[in-house]
């Protein structure tokens, strides 16, 4: 998805969003606990040295799978009323092996460790037959850990290993809400989210979508899919990946 198709579907979405909604007779807090597993695939450019040019990096979620690579997010909130909170850790850990200069044996392993925390405040926009709409804005604090080995290969890369930390915070805006499926125990959860704007990255954006089920009352089951762009570059350091694939995820309310 291009980062002009997210800005937008994000605003198209945002006037439906402003629809009256009654108070929430709740006045007391409601909090969730959300640890989930996501199996992310990897695409896109990394470049650790200024001067030295962008690598491409790909790695399918299906390799995730194959050689254990996960990521792990626990997301919690709490509401009271109206108002609420919202709080997501992001941890990944993304590897791949690539082929540069197949004539000189040249060889790349990248590893990327990327860690993130969102925080945000959440106001509900609509609250109608078990449907929420909420709208969120806060901050994103990312750091991420860049290793690129060369294997092979004649010269300055024979041989290197090269290594950068980077971290930035960017502030961020969207939606999320969650809605059942008439009048069965399944129901649909998911958001969608933006930010940067060239305060720390340049833009990224984040988008959920998945499918649940309620066992009991506090106790539910996820599996969706989750999409996560960014584009960040700074003083020769790039940054400009997509990161995709599954997630299964356990809610618990209370």
């Amino acid at each position: 998805m291009k980062k002009s198709t997210a800005i937008a579907l994000f605003t198209a979405l945002t006037p439906a969003a402003f629809v009256a909604a009654p108070a929430p007779a709740s006045d007391g807090w409601d909090f969730s606990l959300s640890p989930y597993l996501w199996f992310a695939g990897l695409d896109g450019d990394i470049a650790t040295v200024p001067g030295l040019p962008e690598v491409p990096v790909d790695i399918s979620p299906s390799d995730a799978f194959d050689d254990n690579e996960a990521s792990y997010m626990l997301i919690f909130s709490g509401k009271q009323g109206r108002h609420g909170f919202l709080a997501d850790f992001i941890y990944t850990d993304t590897r791949s092996d690539e082929d540069l200069v197949k004539e000189l044996d040249l060889t790349l392993r990248s590893i990327t460790k990327d860690t993130r925390l969102s925080l945000a405040y959440t106001y509900e926009l609509y609250n109608a037959n078990q449907s929420v709409l909420d709208l969120f804005a806060g901050a994103r604090y990312w750091d991420v850990d860049t290793t690129l080995k060369f294997g092979g290969g004649l010269g300055f890369l024979a041989g290197k290993r090269i290594e950068n930390s980077e971290d930035w915070i960017d502030p961020m805006v969207g939606l999320k809400g969650r809605t059942p499926l008439g009048d069965t125990k399944f129901y649909l959860v998911g958001w969608l989210g933006m930010g940067g704007l060239g305060i720390g990255s340049d833009i990224f954006y984040d988008a959920s979508f998945n499918l649940g089920y309620q066992w009991t009352d506090s106790i539910g089951t996820t599996l969706g899919y989750r999409v996560l762009d960014v584009d960040y570059d700074d003083d020769g350091y790039v940054y400009d990946v997509q990161q995709y694939g599954f997630s299964a995820g356990l809610t618990w309310t209370f």
